[in-house]
Protein backbone atom coordinates (compact mmCIF):
# COMPACT_ATOMS: atom_id res chain seq x y z
CA UNK A 1 0.00 0.00 0.00
CA UNK A 2 1.59 3.58 -0.95
CA UNK A 3 1.38 6.58 1.34
CA UNK A 4 -1.35 7.85 -1.49
CA UNK A 5 -3.97 4.70 -0.84
CA UNK A 6 -2.38 5.28 3.43
CA UNK A 7 -3.38 8.72 3.59
CA UNK A 8 -7.15 7.80 1.60
CA UNK A 9 -7.97 5.66 4.34
CA UNK A 10 -6.74 7.61 6.92
CA UNK A 11 -8.87 10.36 5.39
CA UNK A 12 -11.84 8.36 5.33
CA UNK A 13 -11.83 6.90 8.34
CA UNK A 14 -11.82 10.54 9.80
CA UNK A 15 -14.65 11.42 7.56
CA UNK A 16 -16.53 8.81 9.14
CA UNK A 17 -15.97 10.20 12.54
CA UNK A 18 -16.98 13.49 11.42
CA UNK A 19 -19.82 12.40 9.79
CA UNK A 20 -20.59 10.72 13.29
CA UNK A 21 -19.79 13.99 15.53
CA UNK A 22 -21.15 16.66 12.90
CA UNK A 23 -24.81 14.46 12.20
CA UNK A 24 -25.41 12.68 15.06
CA UNK A 25 -23.89 14.86 17.21
CA UNK A 26 -25.06 15.23 20.85
CA UNK A 27 -24.95 13.28 23.83
CA UNK A 28 -24.75 9.54 23.25
CA UNK A 29 -24.60 8.49 26.63
CA UNK A 30 -27.39 6.44 27.71
CA UNK A 31 -30.57 8.19 29.30
CA UNK A 32 -32.93 7.27 32.42
CA UNK A 33 -35.85 6.33 31.26
CA UNK A 34 -38.85 8.44 30.58
CA UNK A 35 -41.02 9.44 33.77
CA UNK A 36 -44.74 8.58 33.72
CA UNK A 37 -47.42 10.96 33.57
CA UNK A 38 -47.40 13.91 35.99
CA UNK A 39 -51.01 14.17 35.57
CA UNK A 40 -52.05 10.45 35.32
CA UNK A 41 -50.15 10.14 38.84
CA UNK A 42 -52.12 12.50 40.94
CA UNK A 43 -55.21 10.38 38.93
CA UNK A 44 -55.02 7.25 39.65
CA UNK A 45 -45.13 13.31 28.06
CA UNK A 46 -35.85 20.55 5.85
CA UNK A 47 -37.28 18.70 2.79
CA UNK A 48 -35.86 15.38 2.91
CA UNK A 49 -32.18 15.78 2.00
CA UNK A 50 -32.51 19.52 2.42
CA UNK A 51 -31.37 21.85 4.85
CA UNK A 52 -33.74 23.12 7.57
CA UNK A 53 -36.19 25.45 6.80
CA UNK A 54 -35.29 29.17 6.60
CA UNK A 55 -35.72 30.91 9.73
CA UNK A 56 -36.91 34.19 8.66
CA UNK A 57 -40.44 35.23 7.88
CA UNK A 58 -41.35 34.61 4.02
CA UNK A 59 -43.53 37.52 2.48
CA UNK A 60 -45.77 35.27 2.03
CA UNK A 61 -46.75 34.75 5.44
CA UNK A 62 -50.44 35.23 6.59
CA UNK A 63 -49.65 37.43 9.90
CA UNK A 64 -46.79 39.57 10.77
CA UNK A 65 -45.94 37.65 14.11
CA UNK A 66 -47.05 34.21 15.63
CA UNK A 67 -48.83 34.20 19.06
CA UNK A 68 -46.94 32.95 21.65
CA UNK A 69 -47.67 31.06 24.87
CA UNK A 70 -44.65 33.04 26.58
CA UNK A 71 -46.05 35.83 27.01
CA UNK A 72 -48.07 36.92 30.66
CA UNK A 73 -51.10 34.41 31.33
CA UNK A 74 -54.32 36.46 32.98
CA UNK A 75 -55.76 34.89 35.87
CA UNK A 76 -57.82 31.52 34.96
CA UNK A 77 -61.75 31.51 36.47
CA UNK A 78 -62.70 28.63 38.17
CA UNK A 79 -61.23 25.73 39.31
CA UNK A 80 -59.40 23.49 36.74
CA UNK A 81 -60.94 20.44 35.90
CA UNK A 82 -58.84 17.45 34.35
CA UNK A 83 -60.78 14.52 32.01
CA UNK A 84 -59.10 11.22 31.56
CA UNK A 85 -59.75 9.28 28.29
CA UNK A 86 -58.97 5.84 27.71
CA UNK A 87 -58.99 3.82 24.71
CA UNK A 88 -57.13 0.39 24.02
CA UNK A 89 -54.30 2.09 22.86
CA UNK A 90 -53.42 5.14 25.11
CA UNK A 91 -55.02 6.77 28.13
CA UNK A 92 -54.70 11.10 27.64
CA UNK A 93 -55.39 13.62 30.16
CA UNK A 94 -57.42 16.71 29.12
CA UNK A 95 -57.60 20.13 31.20
CA UNK A 96 -60.38 22.16 31.12
CA UNK A 97 -57.53 25.49 30.34
CA UNK A 98 -58.04 25.59 27.26
CA UNK A 99 -59.25 22.43 26.29
CA UNK A 100 -56.00 21.25 25.59
CA UNK A 101 -54.19 17.78 26.33
CA UNK A 102 -51.47 17.37 29.36
CA UNK A 103 -51.06 13.57 29.00
CA UNK A 104 -50.90 10.80 26.80
CA UNK A 105 -49.63 7.56 27.64
CA UNK A 106 -48.98 4.68 25.30
CA UNK A 107 -50.74 1.08 26.48
CA UNK A 108 -48.39 -0.68 23.90
CA UNK A 109 -45.27 0.68 24.68
CA UNK A 110 -42.91 1.14 27.95
CA UNK A 111 -39.85 2.78 29.08
CA UNK A 112 -37.92 0.33 29.51
CA UNK A 113 -36.79 -2.98 27.52
CA UNK A 114 -39.20 -6.20 28.11
CA UNK A 115 -41.92 -4.04 29.18
CA UNK A 116 -40.88 -2.58 32.46
CA UNK A 117 -40.50 1.07 33.60
CA UNK A 118 -44.71 1.55 32.90
CA UNK A 119 -46.22 2.89 30.14
CA UNK A 120 -44.37 5.40 27.44
CA UNK A 121 -45.59 8.62 28.07
CA UNK A 122 -45.31 10.38 24.44
CA UNK A 123 -46.67 13.98 26.01
CA UNK A 124 -45.74 14.02 29.99
CA UNK A 125 -46.72 17.77 30.89
CA UNK A 126 -46.84 18.82 34.45
CA UNK A 127 -48.83 21.34 36.58
CA UNK A 128 -48.00 24.91 35.70
CA UNK A 129 -46.99 24.15 32.39
CA UNK A 130 -49.44 24.94 28.83
CA UNK A 131 -50.98 22.05 27.70
CA UNK A 132 -51.00 20.75 24.13
CA UNK A 133 -53.58 21.50 21.41
CA UNK A 134 -54.07 24.74 22.80
CA UNK A 135 -56.51 26.87 20.29
CA UNK A 136 -55.99 30.58 20.57
CA UNK A 137 -57.67 33.76 18.63
CA UNK A 138 -55.14 36.04 18.41
CA UNK A 139 -56.23 39.46 17.27
CA UNK A 140 -59.41 38.63 20.00
CA UNK A 141 -58.21 36.40 22.64
CA UNK A 142 -54.91 35.46 22.54
CA UNK A 143 -54.88 33.49 25.61
CA UNK A 144 -57.22 31.02 25.38
CA UNK A 145 -54.80 28.15 26.54
CA UNK A 146 -55.69 29.69 30.15
CA UNK A 147 -59.38 30.36 29.82
CA UNK A 148 -61.65 27.71 31.47
CA UNK A 149 -63.32 25.64 29.33
CA UNK A 150 -66.30 23.42 30.36
CA UNK A 151 -66.04 19.71 29.63
CA UNK A 152 -69.03 17.75 28.25
CA UNK A 153 -67.90 14.78 30.78
CA UNK A 154 -65.61 14.15 33.38
CA UNK A 155 -64.14 10.71 32.14
CA UNK A 156 -64.20 8.70 28.67
CA UNK A 157 -63.91 5.43 28.08
CA UNK A 158 -64.06 4.11 24.38
CA UNK A 159 -63.69 0.20 24.46
CA UNK A 160 -65.18 0.47 20.67
CA UNK A 161 -66.21 2.70 17.86
CA UNK A 162 -65.57 6.28 18.78
CA UNK A 163 -66.87 8.72 21.57
CA UNK A 164 -66.69 12.35 21.37
CA UNK A 165 -65.29 14.65 24.46
CA UNK A 166 -66.03 18.43 23.84
CA UNK A 167 -64.88 21.59 26.03
CA UNK A 168 -66.97 24.75 25.34
CA UNK A 169 -66.52 28.51 26.81
CA UNK A 170 -67.54 32.07 25.72
CA UNK A 171 -65.25 34.81 25.39
CA UNK A 172 -65.35 38.51 23.54
CA UNK A 173 -68.52 37.73 22.61
CA UNK A 174 -67.82 34.32 20.74
CA UNK A 175 -68.47 30.82 21.96
CA UNK A 176 -65.82 28.23 21.33
CA UNK A 177 -66.56 24.36 21.14
CA UNK A 178 -63.48 22.19 21.11
CA UNK A 179 -64.93 18.74 20.19
CA UNK A 180 -62.17 15.98 20.39
CA UNK A 181 -63.67 12.37 18.65
CA UNK A 182 -61.51 9.46 19.48
CA UNK A 183 -62.00 5.65 18.05
CA UNK A 184 -60.70 2.40 19.78
CA UNK A 185 -58.45 1.34 16.98
CA UNK A 186 -56.58 4.38 15.54
CA UNK A 187 -53.81 6.39 17.78
CA UNK A 188 -55.26 9.34 15.45
CA UNK A 189 -58.44 11.74 16.42
CA UNK A 190 -60.83 14.50 14.90
CA UNK A 191 -60.61 17.83 16.34
CA UNK A 192 -63.60 20.19 15.56
CA UNK A 193 -63.73 23.83 16.60
CA UNK A 194 -66.37 25.67 15.84
CA UNK A 195 -66.77 29.45 16.77
CA UNK A 196 -70.23 31.10 17.29
CA UNK A 197 -69.81 35.44 16.43
CA UNK A 198 -72.36 36.58 19.45
CA UNK A 199 -70.72 39.91 19.77
CA UNK A 200 -73.51 41.66 17.42
CA UNK A 201 -70.45 43.22 15.52
CA UNK A 202 -68.48 41.56 12.53
CA UNK A 203 -65.12 40.35 13.80
CA UNK A 204 -61.79 39.38 11.95
CA UNK A 205 -60.30 36.62 13.70
CA UNK A 206 -57.08 35.16 13.38
CA UNK A 207 -57.16 31.15 14.54
CA UNK A 208 -54.30 29.10 15.49
CA UNK A 209 -53.54 25.78 17.00
CA UNK A 210 -50.15 25.12 19.20
CA UNK A 211 -48.15 21.24 20.14
CA UNK A 212 -46.23 21.51 23.30
CA UNK A 213 -43.62 19.31 24.38
CA UNK A 214 -40.42 18.88 26.36
CA UNK A 215 -37.30 19.85 24.81
CA UNK A 216 -34.99 17.06 26.23
CA UNK A 217 -36.74 13.74 26.80
CA UNK A 218 -34.98 11.40 28.24
CA UNK A 219 -34.73 8.33 25.74
CA UNK A 220 -32.16 5.83 26.55
CA UNK A 221 -31.38 5.81 22.26
CA UNK A 222 -31.88 9.52 21.49
CA UNK A 223 -30.06 9.34 18.46
CA UNK A 224 -33.17 10.68 16.34
CA UNK A 225 -33.99 14.15 15.07
CA UNK A 226 -36.07 16.33 18.01
CA UNK A 227 -38.03 19.19 16.70
CA UNK A 228 -40.71 20.64 14.57
CA UNK A 229 -41.47 18.10 11.51
CA UNK A 230 -44.08 19.92 9.02
CA UNK A 231 -44.69 19.19 5.40
CA UNK A 232 -45.27 22.39 3.27
CA UNK A 233 -46.35 22.08 -0.65
CA UNK A 234 -45.31 18.43 -0.67
CA UNK A 235 -42.01 18.95 1.16
CA UNK A 236 -40.82 17.71 4.47
CA UNK A 237 -39.34 20.35 6.50
CA UNK A 238 -37.57 20.60 9.74
CA UNK A 239 -37.09 23.34 12.36
CA UNK A 240 -34.24 21.58 15.00
CA UNK A 241 -34.94 21.86 18.87
CA UNK A 242 -31.35 23.75 18.86
CA UNK A 243 -32.87 26.63 16.80
CA UNK A 244 -36.46 27.27 18.05
CA UNK A 245 -34.79 29.88 20.40
CA UNK A 246 -34.37 32.06 16.84
CA UNK A 247 -38.16 31.84 16.84
CA UNK A 248 -37.94 29.93 13.18
CA UNK A 249 -41.03 30.73 11.00
CA UNK A 250 -42.21 29.58 7.65
CA UNK A 251 -45.56 29.76 5.43
CA UNK A 252 -47.28 27.81 2.72
CA UNK A 253 -49.78 24.90 1.70
CA UNK A 254 -48.87 23.01 5.33
CA UNK A 255 -50.41 19.39 5.48
CA UNK A 256 -49.05 18.65 8.43
CA UNK A 257 -47.08 20.41 11.39
CA UNK A 258 -45.12 17.99 14.47
CA UNK A 259 -43.26 17.95 17.42
CA UNK A 260 -41.11 14.93 17.19
CA UNK A 261 -38.95 13.16 20.22
CA UNK A 262 -36.84 9.70 19.32
CA UNK A 263 -39.67 7.06 18.03
CA UNK A 264 -42.45 9.40 18.68
CA UNK A 265 -44.41 12.61 18.32
CA UNK A 266 -47.24 14.59 18.58
CA UNK A 267 -49.57 15.65 15.34
CA UNK A 268 -52.11 17.74 13.82
CA UNK A 269 -53.09 17.84 10.48
CA UNK A 270 -55.22 21.44 9.51
CA UNK A 271 -58.45 20.14 6.94
CA UNK A 272 -59.28 22.20 4.33
CA UNK A 273 -63.11 22.85 3.82
CA UNK A 274 -64.55 20.36 1.11
CA UNK A 275 -63.58 21.52 -2.54
CA UNK A 276 -61.71 24.53 -0.93
CA UNK A 277 -57.94 24.97 -2.48
CA UNK A 278 -55.34 24.13 -0.07
CA UNK A 279 -55.15 27.30 2.36
CA UNK A 280 -51.86 29.00 2.88
CA UNK A 281 -51.07 28.70 6.58
CA UNK A 282 -47.94 30.22 8.94
CA UNK A 283 -45.70 27.60 11.11
CA UNK A 284 -43.78 29.06 13.87
CA UNK A 285 -41.36 27.22 16.55
CA UNK A 286 -40.33 28.45 19.88
CA UNK A 287 -38.46 27.94 23.13
CA UNK A 288 -40.46 27.78 26.49
CA UNK A 289 -38.10 27.30 29.10
CA UNK A 290 -38.24 23.84 28.83
CA UNK A 291 -40.52 23.25 26.38
CA UNK A 292 -41.11 23.33 22.72
CA UNK A 293 -43.77 24.70 20.83
CA UNK A 294 -44.74 24.89 17.49
CA UNK A 295 -48.01 26.76 16.23
CA UNK A 296 -50.10 26.80 13.35
CA UNK A 297 -51.32 29.53 12.32
CA UNK A 298 -54.93 29.48 10.04
CA UNK A 299 -55.92 32.49 7.40
CA UNK A 300 -58.08 34.85 8.74
CA UNK A 301 -61.43 34.09 9.67
CA UNK A 302 -64.50 36.73 8.86
CA UNK A 303 -66.86 36.13 11.18
CA UNK A 304 -70.37 38.14 10.35
CA UNK A 305 -72.91 38.64 13.58
CA UNK A 306 -74.67 35.43 14.48
CA UNK A 307 -72.47 33.53 12.13
CA UNK A 308 -70.74 30.12 12.19
CA UNK A 309 -67.38 28.55 11.57
CA UNK A 310 -65.60 25.20 11.89
CA UNK A 311 -62.20 24.28 11.73
CA UNK A 312 -61.02 20.91 11.49
CA UNK A 313 -57.99 18.92 12.49
CA UNK A 314 -56.33 15.76 12.90
CA UNK A 315 -54.69 14.98 15.24
CA UNK A 316 -52.51 12.67 16.37
CA UNK A 317 -50.33 10.95 18.97
CA UNK A 318 -48.47 8.09 18.70
CA UNK A 319 -45.47 6.18 17.26
CA UNK A 320 -43.47 6.82 14.41
CA UNK A 321 -44.79 3.85 12.72
CA UNK A 322 -44.79 3.91 8.52
CA UNK A 323 -47.67 1.08 8.83
CA UNK A 324 -49.45 3.47 10.96
CA UNK A 325 -48.61 6.39 9.84
CA UNK A 326 -49.17 5.70 5.86
CA UNK A 327 -52.83 4.79 6.08
CA UNK A 328 -53.77 8.82 8.23
CA UNK A 329 -52.35 10.22 4.90
CA UNK A 330 -51.28 14.14 4.99
CA UNK A 331 -48.03 13.19 4.36
CA UNK A 332 -47.64 11.85 7.67
CA UNK A 333 -45.49 9.69 6.91
CA UNK A 334 -42.41 11.83 5.82
CA UNK A 335 -42.07 12.36 9.57
CA UNK A 336 -40.30 8.99 9.46
CA UNK A 337 -37.31 10.78 8.08
CA UNK A 338 -33.75 8.75 6.92
CA UNK A 339 -32.32 12.34 5.81
CA UNK A 340 -29.81 12.82 3.09
CA UNK A 341 -29.46 8.50 2.52
CA UNK A 342 -33.41 7.85 3.19
CA UNK A 343 -33.30 6.13 0.00
CA UNK A 344 -30.79 3.50 1.23
CA UNK A 345 -32.09 3.27 4.86
CA UNK A 346 -36.00 2.53 3.26
CA UNK A 347 -35.06 -0.56 1.99
CA UNK A 348 -33.29 -1.75 4.54
CA UNK A 349 -36.01 -0.96 6.90
CA UNK A 350 -38.47 -2.97 4.60
CA UNK A 351 -35.97 -6.01 4.36
CA UNK A 352 -35.42 -5.83 8.07
CA UNK A 353 -39.29 -5.95 8.69
CA UNK A 354 -40.29 -8.53 6.05
CA UNK A 355 -37.27 -11.32 7.35
CA UNK A 356 -38.44 -10.58 11.08
CA UNK A 357 -42.54 -11.62 10.02
CA UNK A 358 -40.73 -14.93 9.41
CA UNK A 359 -37.98 -15.14 11.95
CA UNK A 360 -39.04 -12.67 15.15
CA UNK A 361 -35.91 -11.40 15.93
CA UNK A 362 -34.51 -8.26 14.51
CA UNK A 363 -31.18 -9.23 15.55
CA UNK A 364 -31.02 -11.97 13.12
CA UNK A 365 -32.75 -9.58 10.32
CA UNK A 366 -29.83 -7.49 10.72
CA UNK A 367 -27.58 -10.21 9.65
CA UNK A 368 -29.37 -11.57 6.88
CA UNK A 369 -29.60 -8.00 5.44
CA UNK A 370 -25.85 -7.34 6.04
CA UNK A 371 -25.17 -10.81 4.63
CA UNK A 372 -27.39 -10.06 1.37
CA UNK A 373 -25.69 -6.78 1.47
CA UNK A 374 -22.10 -8.24 1.23
CA UNK A 375 -23.76 -10.72 -1.82
CA UNK A 376 -24.91 -7.73 -3.78
CA UNK A 377 -21.40 -5.88 -3.43
CA UNK A 378 -19.35 -9.32 -3.76
CA UNK A 379 -17.90 -8.17 -7.50
CA UNK A 380 -16.79 -4.90 -6.14
CA UNK A 381 -15.23 -6.53 -3.10
CA UNK A 382 -13.47 -9.25 -4.89
CA UNK A 383 -11.85 -6.45 -7.56
CA UNK A 384 -10.74 -4.53 -4.35
CA UNK A 385 -9.11 -7.25 -2.27
CA UNK A 386 -7.22 -8.37 -6.30
CA UNK A 387 -5.87 -4.96 -6.66
CA UNK A 388 -4.84 -5.24 -3.09
CA UNK A 389 -2.95 -8.22 -4.03
CA UNK A 390 -1.56 -6.99 -7.23
CA UNK A 391 -0.40 -3.86 -5.16
CA UNK A 392 1.59 -5.86 -2.83
CA UNK A 393 3.32 -7.81 -5.66
CA UNK A 394 4.60 -4.86 -7.55
CA UNK A 395 5.94 -3.37 -4.08
CA UNK A 396 9.22 -4.78 -5.07
CA UNK A 397 9.01 -2.94 -8.41
CA UNK A 398 7.67 0.48 -6.52
CA UNK A 399 10.92 0.42 -4.26
CA UNK A 400 12.97 -0.21 -7.13
CA UNK A 401 11.98 2.79 -9.03
CA UNK A 402 11.83 5.25 -5.96
CA UNK A 403 15.37 4.50 -5.27
CA UNK A 404 16.85 5.09 -8.93
CA UNK A 405 14.87 8.32 -8.75
CA UNK A 406 15.17 9.49 -5.55
CA UNK A 407 16.31 12.86 -6.61
CA UNK A 408 13.73 13.28 -8.96
CA UNK A 409 10.25 13.61 -7.28
CA UNK A 410 8.08 14.23 -10.18
CA UNK A 411 10.15 11.50 -12.56
CA UNK A 412 9.51 9.18 -9.60
CA UNK A 413 5.78 9.35 -9.65
CA UNK A 414 5.57 9.48 -13.33
CA UNK A 415 6.78 6.18 -13.38
CA UNK A 416 5.47 4.75 -10.48
CA UNK A 417 1.85 5.42 -11.69
CA UNK A 418 3.19 4.42 -15.61
CA UNK A 419 4.03 0.99 -14.02
CA UNK A 420 0.57 1.13 -12.53
CA UNK A 421 -1.18 1.63 -15.84
CA UNK A 422 1.61 -1.61 -17.13
CA UNK A 423 -0.11 -3.57 -14.55
CA UNK A 424 -3.38 -2.38 -15.07
CA UNK A 425 -3.81 -1.85 -11.19
CA UNK A 426 -5.85 0.97 -9.42
CA UNK A 427 -3.37 2.18 -6.40
CA UNK A 428 -7.19 3.58 -4.98
CA UNK A 429 -8.72 0.24 -5.61
CA UNK A 430 -8.18 -1.37 -2.27
CA UNK A 431 -10.61 1.76 -0.26
CA UNK A 432 -13.34 1.22 -2.56
CA UNK A 433 -15.29 -1.15 -0.21
CA UNK A 434 -14.92 1.97 2.74
CA UNK A 435 -16.70 3.91 0.48
CA UNK A 436 -19.28 2.18 -0.56
CA UNK A 437 -19.78 1.23 3.46
CA UNK A 438 -19.99 4.95 4.38
CA UNK A 439 -23.36 5.46 2.82
CA UNK A 440 -24.52 1.99 4.29
CA UNK A 441 -23.61 2.87 7.23
CA UNK A 442 -24.89 6.07 7.77
CA UNK A 443 -28.00 5.03 6.31
CA UNK A 444 -28.25 2.22 8.56
CA UNK A 445 -27.77 4.52 11.86
CA UNK A 446 -30.73 6.75 10.56
CA UNK A 447 -33.06 2.93 10.56
CA UNK A 448 -31.87 2.24 13.86
CA UNK A 449 -32.42 6.26 15.37
CA UNK A 450 -35.84 6.17 13.53
CA UNK A 451 -37.21 3.09 13.59
CA UNK A 452 -40.20 2.17 16.00
CA UNK A 453 -39.65 -1.28 14.91
CA UNK A 454 -35.82 -1.42 16.90
CA UNK A 455 -36.75 0.22 19.74
CA UNK A 456 -36.37 -2.01 22.81
CA UNK A 457 -35.96 -4.57 20.31
CA UNK A 458 -34.40 -7.34 21.80
CA UNK A 459 -31.52 -9.95 20.54
CA UNK A 460 -29.84 -12.76 22.64
CA UNK A 461 -28.49 -13.03 25.85
CA UNK A 462 -27.57 -9.76 27.56
CA UNK A 463 -28.28 -7.73 24.61
CA UNK A 464 -31.82 -6.77 24.83
CA UNK A 465 -32.15 -3.38 23.04
CA UNK A 466 -30.67 -3.33 19.67
CA UNK A 467 -31.10 0.64 19.84
CA UNK A 468 -29.13 1.16 22.93
CA UNK A 469 -25.49 0.47 23.43
CA UNK A 470 -24.64 -3.09 24.51
CA UNK A 471 -23.58 -3.69 28.27
CA UNK A 472 -22.59 -6.33 29.83
CA UNK A 473 -23.33 -6.01 33.49
CA UNK A 474 -20.10 -6.86 35.57
CA UNK A 475 -21.18 -5.08 38.98
CA UNK A 476 -19.34 -1.67 38.41
CA UNK A 477 -18.93 1.35 36.32
CA UNK A 478 -15.95 1.55 33.70
CA UNK A 479 -14.83 5.30 32.55
CA UNK A 480 -16.64 6.41 30.00
CA UNK A 481 -18.25 3.29 29.22
CA UNK A 482 -20.49 3.09 31.99
CA UNK A 483 -22.20 0.49 33.76
CA UNK A 484 -21.05 -3.35 31.88
CA UNK A 485 -18.62 -3.80 29.65
CA UNK A 486 -19.32 -3.64 25.51
CA UNK A 487 -18.92 -7.09 24.76
CA UNK A 488 -20.17 -6.80 21.05
CA UNK A 489 -18.32 -3.98 20.27
CA UNK A 490 -15.00 -5.24 21.50
CA UNK A 491 -15.39 -8.32 19.49
CA UNK A 492 -16.07 -5.53 16.33
CA UNK A 493 -12.57 -3.93 17.47
CA UNK A 494 -11.13 -7.60 17.23
CA UNK A 495 -12.28 -8.55 13.90
CA UNK A 496 -11.41 -5.68 12.38
CA UNK A 497 -7.95 -5.85 13.98
CA UNK A 498 -7.87 -9.64 12.19
CA UNK A 499 -9.24 -8.10 8.95
CA UNK A 500 -6.93 -5.80 9.03
CA UNK A 501 -3.80 -8.30 9.69
CA UNK A 502 -5.00 -10.27 6.62
CA UNK A 503 -5.05 -7.31 4.29
CA UNK A 504 -2.17 -7.30 1.74
CA UNK A 505 0.49 -4.88 2.98
CA UNK A 506 3.49 -2.75 1.83
CA UNK A 507 5.88 -4.26 3.42
CA UNK A 508 6.64 -0.23 5.21
CA UNK A 509 6.27 -1.56 9.02
CA UNK A 510 4.95 2.21 9.72
CA UNK A 511 2.47 2.02 7.81
CA UNK A 512 1.48 -0.85 8.75
CA UNK A 513 1.22 0.12 12.18
CA UNK A 514 -0.27 3.20 11.32
CA UNK A 515 -3.27 0.85 10.03
CA UNK A 516 -3.39 -1.00 12.79
CA UNK A 517 -4.67 1.72 14.80
CA UNK A 518 -7.82 2.42 12.82
CA UNK A 519 -9.25 -0.52 14.71
CA UNK A 520 -8.25 0.88 18.25
CA UNK A 521 -10.04 3.58 16.99
CA UNK A 522 -13.65 2.83 15.42
CA UNK A 523 -13.37 0.43 18.56
CA UNK A 524 -13.71 3.96 20.92
CA UNK A 525 -15.91 5.54 18.49
CA UNK A 526 -18.14 2.59 18.09
CA UNK A 527 -18.79 1.89 22.18
CA UNK A 528 -22.12 4.39 22.81
CA UNK A 529 -23.40 3.59 19.46
CA UNK A 530 -26.30 1.04 19.79
CA UNK A 531 -26.56 -2.33 19.33
CA UNK A 532 -27.75 -2.76 16.44
CA UNK A 533 -25.01 -0.49 14.51
CA UNK A 534 -22.47 -2.28 16.32
CA UNK A 535 -23.79 -5.74 15.04
CA UNK A 536 -24.12 -4.85 11.78
CA UNK A 537 -20.22 -3.79 11.79
CA UNK A 538 -19.61 -6.93 13.07
CA UNK A 539 -20.80 -9.11 10.89
CA UNK A 540 -19.72 -7.22 8.18
CA UNK A 541 -16.55 -7.81 9.36
CA UNK A 542 -16.90 -11.03 9.64
CA UNK A 543 -18.01 -11.62 6.59
CA UNK A 544 -14.98 -9.69 4.75
CA UNK A 545 -12.77 -11.88 6.59
CA UNK A 546 -14.30 -14.53 5.24
CA UNK A 547 -14.21 -13.22 1.54
CA UNK A 548 -10.82 -12.15 2.15
CA UNK A 549 -9.45 -15.08 2.64
CA UNK A 550 -10.95 -16.67 -0.30
CA UNK A 551 -9.21 -14.61 -2.27
CA UNK A 552 -6.39 -15.39 -0.62
CA UNK A 553 -6.65 -18.77 -1.48
CA UNK A 554 -7.64 -18.30 -5.17
CA UNK A 555 -5.22 -18.53 -7.87
CA UNK A 556 -6.69 -15.87 -9.90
Amino acid sequence: MDQKRMLLALALSVGLMWAWIMIFGGDKTPKAPAPQPKAAQSQTQTAKGQPPAPQTTPSTAPVAQAPSLAGPAPTPAGPETLVEVSTPLYTAMFTSRGGGVKTVALQDYYNQPEKKGGHFAVLNLGEGQPASLSFNLTKVAPRLDVQNFTPSTDKLSVSQGSKSLTFTTQVAGITVEKTYTFRADSYAWDLKVRLVNNSGRALSLQPSLGLVEEKKRAESAAYAFTGIQYSKGGRYQEMSAGDLDDNPKDSGEISYMALSIPYFMGAVAPLNAQGAAPAKRFVAGSELGPLMVATVVEPLVELAPGATRELGYMVFYGPKDLKILNPLGHDLSDAVDFGWFDIIAKPFLIAMNFIYDFIGNYGIAIIIVTLLTKLIFWPLTRKSYQSMKSMQKLQPHVKRIREKYKDDKQRMNQEIMQLYKTYKVNPAGGCLPMVVQIPVFIAFYKVLGNAIELRHAPFMLWINDLSAPDRLAIGFDIPYVGAGLPVLTLLMGASMFIQQKMTPTTGDPTQAKMMLLMPVVFTVMFINFPAGLVLYWLVNNLFSIGQQYLTNKSKS
